[in-house]
């Protein structure tokens, strides 16, 4: 079984952006799980909050979540998984999570986290007061989650990617750096 990297974080926190430059830096595969989870619905997940509810929308994230994890665990590659920023209040990823070795939180404050994420029409970024309300309230779930927690704060991608690249490297007992 090849290993699988898990990003956790708030959105806007850098997930798929760090994912997929440590992928790169790896060598390995990636997935971004808000995209596959827009494939499967056949639209985005801003449109899908407005016409299905956020309940709806959580529904199919678990399941996709799942099928992407057990792609990753039979996957002869190591896998590099982006998770959106709201999967990990399904107490069903949350139980699935536990049974990982690599899950990372990409810790990002909430003002720069708000910036990055107001942009993209997501209804869960359209106001400040809102989103750091829901940001302190999933902040211990995100940490309890978490084996592995990088700070973000004031780093460029690359920089965080290759904070992360070190950390897997020790935990899966590699040394050196792809890519460097």
């Amino acid at each position: 079984m090849a290993p699988t990297v898990i990003l956790i974080g708030f959105m806007g926190s850098g997930k798929t952006a760090v994912g997929e430059c440590l992928a790169e830096r790896l060598g390995w595969g990636f997935i971004d799980a808000d995209r596959e989870v827009e494939r499967n619905l056949g639209m985005s997940i801003p449109e899908a909050f407005r016409s299905k509810g956020e309940n709806f929308f959580r529904g199919v994230e678990e399941d996709v979540v799942s099928r992407i994890l057990e792609k990753a665990a039979a996957s002869t590659e190591g896998m590099v998984v982006s998770l959106g920023g709201g999967a990990v209040t399904s107490s069903g990823t949350r139980e699935r999570l536990k049974r990982e070795q690599l899950v990372m939180l990409l810790d990002e404050d909430v003002e720069t986290a708000f910036q990055r994420a107001g942009g993209g029409g997501r209804p869960l970024a359209a106001e400040l007061e809102r989103f750091r309300t829901l940001y302190e309230e999933r902040a211990g779930v995100y940490r309890e989650a978490a084996g592995m927690i990088i700070d973000t704060r004031g780093k460029r991608i690359k920089a965080v990617a290759q904070e992360a690249e070190a950390m897997v490297r020790e935990k899966i007992g590699e040394e050196g750096t792809a890519g460097a």
